[in-house]
């Protein structure tokens, strides 16, 4: 439910029970009578009625009596409703109404108790409100009474302007003569924004008993009074109802000229005309002028045709749009011969408008004039007319016209293939399956891609016969169709054209259309063919489909690009091992790894490299296969000399780890001089690792600071940069600190305006800081001085930024 708008005094619509109140914030209003909720109601309290159900009593109660007993029990905390408060009773009150049903006695219950309520001194605004609701609901669901002094007291709530709105809430849905004439009444007892709502209530209910009083109120001197009481008259549209806005001549005011057409909608077809012919000619506002000259075209259909033409005939843009909306719809018999027969003495845009609305009709009678004004001097008629051939019934002919104007370039060759993408007949597929295998080479090219634009899945043999097409534009859309409608069975075909291709436009094309139909095959089945092929493959043409396994993705693609690597060409252990470097996950790092551990040479160093970079550039949740891969990567690279630094770069990613394998394999690299010390601070940083994760706490939006350690950049801590923010990360245990990356990838510019970075074990002797500087968009790194070593680490912003605030969306620490 919703509170009443205090604008136009109308009551929202509420759907039917909700266990909520009407709306948000509270007003009080004085005034009610003592509740009566007390009286010819027994004392049966929660322990009278516990008591009276162990005698066996309760169940033989009346219902109306335990339903009066309910709301009995129920009414001191609904007085007391709140919008945000305990809704109990107010659930117990919407059961009962539930519950009740149509039985007039116990709606007749219900409706006491919630009159008590309005009446109740004290009572909160919620509680009334709610209790006005659902005092509607009740008389709209009780037989209607036969006189307006039966819903009493609302009649005098009506008129009050502290309570009209609550009186309204309750009579609005009810039927019945009696409250009508309660509206009716209170008309002429109100002023202001209480006639004002009062009028709303009669506009929904339709009340024509109300027409009188509303015509008189249509020569209100008050403007908001006279358009209420106009919008009204509009809505209930009885006769007397329209004839009074008819009786206003025109020019009439703007409020009485709008509801005059709102009701010309409800009124005998003749007696709206005569009315719209006169605002046509007098009314003050152009658009309530074009809008009778638009209401009059779809009344009129035996004078449209001829209307309709006069404007388009004119210089008035106005009436020319409204004659032009009206070509869509209008059932003038004689419209499309007629329009036909003058286009072309009408000027270009009147041209191109009436074409396109002839197109929106789907009007076969359209093809000879859209078809012609194909090759008009005006550049806006031709694209009408070639936008519109596709809204029409398609032939050949319109097909061969469409896929010509395809053949050029720019605009007016965009909307013909788009047009002919559209174009619908029964001969249409048909021209284009034969336009697409003979004729010249710039149409077949343009008839073979609508091949694939409007899945033509018959075009398959001879798209697949392309492949030896002496064109090469032929052959390039031809592949690139098959792309779009091949079926995996095809993907074989599809592999030869790709180690086929004569050059590498064509070669390119076709191995994305290799990619796209194996992307539709089911998961399991995904690729096998391609590594089929590559395995089979002399290198020399291997390395041609290798690009595509990067594209595939998944463990087993990179296995396949793993077996390339290792066939010994040179060629196409470049091409393998660069596809698993560019790889988007971390399937291909175990593969990476395998190639490291058995190639040599340039193929090894590459592979080490290529792994290095994902883990330098990704921060993927650790898992046990990247222990396994760093292990292989380890036994791969030369043990000292010039391969001491990469095998301290990849020891140092197993800071990352947290399980008992990858801590045995740092302390596995003790044994290595070059190595014993990044082996010592990797196995204790592991160590703490495997204790738990980090705590965060943070100067401000502490319970959003744990998105610094998620493993997700869409998610950050972001506070105001005033010069004083701090977030601090304490480990479960003392560690070996060399980095701190700050990243702010999804939010670049939110770096720390200037920091400081403290490492301690003990907050109680921070000391001074161990580095500073200032922020870099993007990601923020910060190398500490060798031998760093604590348990917690505070990175604290110390300058005043204004633009941007700060943000971390991951930290990462090494």
């Amino acid at each position: 439910m919703k509170n009443i708008d205090a604008f136009s005094g109308r009551p929202e619509h509420t759907p039917a029970l909700r266990a909520t109140p009407l709306g948000r914030g509270e007003r009080k209003i004085a005034g009610g009578l003592e509740s009566p909720l007390k009286r010819g109601v027994p004392d049966l309290s929660a322990v009278a009625l516990a008591k009276a159900e162990g005698r066996g009593v309760f169940a033989r109660l009346p219902l109306a009596l335990l339903l009066a007993t309910s709301l009995h029990a129920a009414e001191p905390t609904l007085t007391t409703l709140t919008y945000s408060g305990d809704q109990a009773a107010l659930e117990t009150v919407d059961a009962d109404i539930k519950a009740a049903g149509q039985d007039a006695a116990k709606l007749a219950t219900v409706e006491t108790q919630l009159l008590a309520v309005l009446r109740k001194p004290g009572a909160t605004f919620a509680a009334r409100q709610a209790a006005a609701q659902r005092l509607g609901l009740v008389l709209a669901q009780s037989a209607p009474k036969p006189k307006a002094s039966d819903y009493k007291p609302l009649p005098t709530m009506l008129a009050d302007e502290r309570e009209s709105d609550l009186a309204r809430l309750a009579l609005e849905p009810a039927p019945g003569a009696a409250i009508d004439d309660i509206l009716v009444s209170a008309l002429g007892k109100t002023t202001g924004r209480v006639r004002l709502g009062i009028m709303d209530s009669i506009l929904r209910r339709h009340t024509a008993a109300a027409v009188p009083a509303l015509t008189k109120l249509l020569q209100n001197a008050e403007v908001a009074t006279s358009a209420a009481a106009a919008r009204a008259l509009a809505e209930i549209a009885t006769p007397e109802a329209v004839a009074a806005l008819h009786a206003v001549p025109e020019p009439s005011p703007r409020h009485v000229a709008a509801a005059k057409l709102v009701a010309s909608a409800r009124m005998p077809p003749a007696a709206a005309l005569l009315m719209l012919r006169e605002m046509e000619k007098s009314a003050a506002d152009t658009a309530h002028r074009t809008a009778a000259f638009r209401l009059a075209l779809d009344l009129d259909a035996g004078s449209a045709a001829r209307r309709i033409a006069e404007a388009l005939s004119g210089s008035d843009w106005t009436p020319k749009q409204a004659a032009l909306e009206a070509i869509a719809s209008s059932r003038a018999a004689d419209l499309v011969p007629l329009l036909t027969s003058k286009l072309t003495g009408w000027d270009a845009p009147t041209q191109a408008g009436v074409i396109a609305a002839l197109g929106r009709r789907h009007e076969p009678a359209a093809v000879a004039v859209a078809s012609a004004a194909i090759n008009h001097a005006d550049a806006e008629v031709r694209a009408a007319a070639i936008t519109t051939l596709g809204f029409l019934p398609g032939t050949r002919e319109t097909a061969a016209l469409l896929a010509k104007a395809a053949t050029g370039e720019g605009e007016q060759a965009r909307l013909a293939r788009q047009s002919l993408a559209r174009l619908n007949g029964p001969d249409v597929n048909a021209a284009i399956l034969a336009g697409a295998e003979r004729g010249e080479p710039a149409l077949r090219a343009v008839y073979v891609e609508q091949l694939a634009l409007r899945n033509q899945a018959d075009a398959l043999p001879l798209l697949l016969k392309a492949r030896n097409d002496p064109d090469a534009a032929v052959r390039l859309d031809a592949v690139g169709a098959l792309g779009d409608i091949a079926r995996p069975a095809e993907i074989g075909a599809l592999i030869d054209w790709t180690l086929a291709a004569k050059d590498e436009p064509e070669q390119s094309r076709a191995l994305r259309s290799v990619v796209s139909t194996i992307q539709r095959q089911p998961a399991k089945e995904r690729g096998g063919e391609l590594f089929a092929a590559v395995d089979r493959a002399p290198p020399a043409t291997a390395v041609r489909l290798v690009p595509a396994l990067q594209r595939i993705g998944g463990k087993s693609a990179a296995e396949c690009a793993a077996r390339a690597a290792l066939r010994g060409e040179a060629k196409l252990a470049d091409a393998a091992v660069g596809a698993l470097a560019r790889w988007s996950d971390s399937t291909a790092i175990d593969s990476l790894a395998v190639v490291a551990a058995q190639a040599s040479g340039q193929v090894r160093t590459a592979a080490i490299e290529g792994a290095l970079r994902y883990f330098e550039k990704t921060r993927d949740p650790w898992k046990p296969e990247f222990t396994i891969a760093i292990g292989k990567l380890l036994e791969a690279e030369t043990p000292s000399g010039t391969g001491a630094p990469v095998r301290k770069r990849t020891l140092t990613v197993l800071n990352r780890a947290n399980d008992p394998a990858a801590r045995l394999l740092a302390e596995q690299q003790k044994n290595d001089p070059a190595l014993a010390d990044t082996a010592r601070d990797t196995a204790d940083i592991i160590r703490v690792n495997t204790l738990g994760r980090p705590r965060v706490r943070a100067s401000a939006n502490e319970t959003q600071a744990r998105n610094i350690l998620d493993g997700k950049t869409a998610t950050r801590w972001t506070v105001p940069a005033e010069g004083d923010e701090w977030v601090d990360v304490e480990f479960r245990g003392a560690r070996p600190i060399h980095r701190i990356t700050l990243d702010q990838t999804s939010r670049d510019a939110e770096f720390p305006e200037h920091y400081e970075v403290y490492v301690m074990d003990d907050r109680a002797t921070r000391g001074s800081p161990i580095a500073s500087g200032g922020g870099k968009r993007g990601r923020t790194v910060i190398d500490l001085p060798a031998g760093t070593r604590g348990r917690i680490v505070v990175i604290k912003n110390t300058a005043e930024r204004k633009d941007t605030p700060w943000s971390i969306c991951e930290l990462w620490v090494d």
